[in-house]
């Protein structure tokens, strides 16, 4: 273990003895991790703290009344929380090569700080232009990013600075990802706090970036937060200010989206992109020229095979979903210098910047692109600026074939979109999305990001159990955010927000179809008690409801009721007696309770219903089976065989031909069983199911021999 492991771990030892409420042994610990500090105020921190609780000590060892003992404890924890922090840092400071500390003694060996900082960010064009410009964003996200545990000057300075009107709104905004970035590193509740003040700033961007700094942040600190309560108190009182809650939704669910950015980047690079590949028109396809007039009719035909108009299609819904569907096409654009300087990652995308003015240079196609860039909202300021560097690439032949493509309508189109901006809630939308979107390409792309903790491998569901719980309980916000759960299957945390939402007497919660979710939310997470009174409550509300009634007979049979379910299934077959699924699960019932051959009534309507259905050949070949009727097991299994036959398939027939007798075909369709399931699950399956081969006659002396021959 390296020494910047082993002090890591060290520190979060101490941690757990304080959160223990094991103080003395914390203190120990301290001052075996201070050998080599040289800094005479974490010393004198440590000695006051260490005195004070030797007086504690005293004074209760006296007998002596205290009434504010249990408070002073909880002062000490505080200090020795943040003084272990001070420490670790004082040790790692002088030699540790992890890039915080590199730039941490950088910005110790200068002489900026932020008084001095806003000032030249209040003047750029007057002092230095652009270029100190950029020198001067660097050294203040350093300074920000690197500074320990702030004071009160600090933090006023910076508030000073993201207030000030002569400073721009973006590099306020670059500000508060320092901030984000420096909490990220340690816990400082001045911090906290800032961005709780950030939060309320007249600016959307830096309004936005602040409460998604605090969430991102602060679930890693939900141990420690309780020894801070100024921080739960400050959150509080955002609560009154207009505009946060509906702000805090826009974060929360641009946060809650970035959960699907991972299998939908696999689906990219596996599915869609091979999909549009295969054709080679595919530069062309992908122009909006599409919708012209002189379309090949080549296109076309393409575009409308059903597999590519699907791929399409769920590329479109995911995209007005707000999911992150460039992932994939960006990932391998971040090697350019530019996104060396850590700083860069977070910097609203900009036309000024040197590295994207070099790009583009006094081309004007170039300049009408870079603005048209500048003007979208699909994509992220750290992929525009991918995009930037990557059109500096491109020969300038090329650039001018490029010149064709970027009509006068479609510059007029860019024009307009300034003259008449989205609403409001669509603007703070998209700056949530693509602040998240900066965000999680940093954490996930940056050539050192194994340096930082990673917070969307974190739970970023807000709602629950959150320390920013309340900027979110609101009616729409909690309907958004259970819906958008239940709809994208996290089952656990979706019952968990309706059931904040029935204690809270939510609105919806009078409306059976919330209990219908809930139910289905909790059946699908094994919780049937709770299932079946959620479904209880639904049916009082919409008597006879169908789907009501279907899936409290599904939670009856799971639980080993199936008298019960029948009765529900028949009850509302009165309402629909041709619904295929319903026959299906009526036959399941009867199958539980052993009347084969009402069972197989059931699944033959369904497959006269509705022939060519591997789904009910599946129910027929097994009841068929249980019930001794082997021909029509075989006759069965056969159809399914020749359709797409699963593993589970093929198990099943050899116990329909081994029961027939037929060794030959069982063993050839138990190693066809074996080969799909892997061996491991092919021999759970299959002696999961050897107590009904020898109800069927099979011997049990020759299964062993069978599963030797297999």
């Amino acid at each position: 273990m390296g020494v910047d492991e082993d002090l890591k771990r060290r520190a979060a030892q101490i941690r757990n003895l304080l959160l223990s409420s094991r103080l003395k042994e914390a203190l120990e610990q301290i001052q075996m991790q201070m050998a080599g500090v040289s800094d005479w105020s974490v010393t004198s921190r440590y000695e006051d703290i260490d005195r004070s609780y030797h007086y504690m000590l005293q004074y209760f060892g006296q007998g002596s009344p205290d009434e504010h003992r249990t408070e002073l404890y909880r002062q000490l924890v505080r200090r020795a929380l943040l003084l272990n922090d001070d420490v670790l840092q004082a040790r790692m400071q002088p030699q540790s090569m992890l890039l915080y500390y590199q730039h941490l003694r950088s910005r110790l060996s200068g002489t900026a700080n932020i008084e001095g900082l806003r000032m030249s960010l209040e003047s750029f064009v007057e002092i230095g232009g652009v270029d100190a410009h950029e020198r001067n964003l660097g050294l203040l996200f350093d300074l920000i990013w690197t500074n320990g545990q702030w004071n009160s000057e600090d933090s006023a300075s910076l508030l000073e600075l993201i207030d000030s009107p002569l400073v721009m709104e973006d590099d306020s905004a670059l500000a508060i990802s320092a901030v984000t970035l420096s909490l990220m590193e340690r816990f400082d509740p001045l911090k906290c706090l800032f961005l709780c003040q950030a939060a309320q700033n007249l600016s959307t961007s830096v309004s936005i970036r602040a409460l998604t700094g605090l969430a991102v942040t602060l679930g890693g600190y939900t141990e420690i937060l309780p020894y801070f309560p100024e921080i739960k108190d400050r959150i509080a009182l955002l609560q009154d200010v207009p505009g946060i809650k509906e702000r805090m939704l826009k974060v929360q669910m641009a946060l809650l989206l970035c959960r699907e950015t991972k299998e939908i980047d696999r689906r990219m690079r596996e599915e869609f992109i091979p999909t549009m590949l295969r054709n080679p028109k595919l530069g062309d396809l992908m122009r909006e020229e599409l919708e012209r007039d002189d379309v090949s009719p080549d296109w076309n035909e393409w575009i409308e095979k059903p597999e590519i108009k699907d791929k399409l299609m769920q590329m479109t819904e995911l995209q007005m979903e707000g999911a992150d569907v460039y992932m994939s096409t960006f990932s391998n654009l971040k090697n350019y210098p530019f996104f060396r300087e850590i700083h860069n990652w977070f910097r609203v995308f900009s036309m000024e910047q040197p590295d994207v003015m070099k790009a583009f240079g006094s081309d004007g196609v170039a300049s009408a692109i870079g603005k048209s860039m500048l003007s979208s909202s699909v994509f992220c300021n750290s992929d525009k600026y991918s995009f930037a560097l990557t059109f500096s690439q491109i020969p300038r032949e090329q650039r001018e074939m490029l010149s064709g493509q970027l009509t006068d309508e479609a510059l007029e189109a860019i024009d307009e979109a300034k003259s008449h901006p989205s609403p409001t809630g669509v603007q703070e939308s998209n700056l949530a999305r693509q602040y998240a979107h900066d965000l999680y390409r940093f954490f996930n792309l940056f050539s050192r990001r194994h340096e930082f903790r990673n917070p969307f491998d974190s739970n970023l569901n807000l709602l629950i159990n959150s320390p920013l719980s309340p900027l979110l309980q609101s009616d729409d916000s909690e309907q958004a955010i259970a819906s958008w759960l239940l709809g994208k299957n996290y089952y656990d945390e979706a019952a968990q927000a309706y059931r904040l939402m029935e204690r809270s007497a939510h609105p919806s919660s009078t409306d059976y179809r919330f209990y219908q979710q809930m139910g289905y939310a909790q059946q699908r997470t094994q919780q049937y008690a709770d299932a079946l009174e959620s479904y209880r409550r639904a049916d009082i509300l919409q008597p006879d409801n169908g789907w009501t009634l279907r899936h409290t007979a599904q939670c009856y049979r799971l639980t080993g009721n199936p008298d019960a379910a029948l009765e529900l299934l028949l009850q509302a077959e009165k309402r629909s007696t041709d619904n295929l699924s319903l026959q299906i699960q009526i036959g399941d019932c009867l199958v539980d309770l052993k009347r084969y051959d009402d069972a197989l009534m059931r699944f033959f309507k369904v497959d006269y219903l509705k022939p060519d259905y591997p789904k009910a050949w599946r129910a027929i070949a097994w009841c068929a089976f249980l019930a001794s009727r082997r021909d029509k097991a075989i006759e069965y299994y056969d159809k399914l065989i020749k359709a797409k036959p699963t593993g589970n398939d093929y198990l099943n027939a050899g116990h329909a031909y081994l029961a027939d007798g037929n060794i030959q075909m069982a063993v050839s369709m138990y190693r066809q069983s074996r080969k799909m399931l892997g061996a491991e699950q092919f021999d759970k399956e299959f002696h999961k199911d050897e107590p009904l081969l020898t109800e069927r006659g099979i011997s049990g002396t020759d299964i062993p021999l069978l599963l030797d021959l297999i």
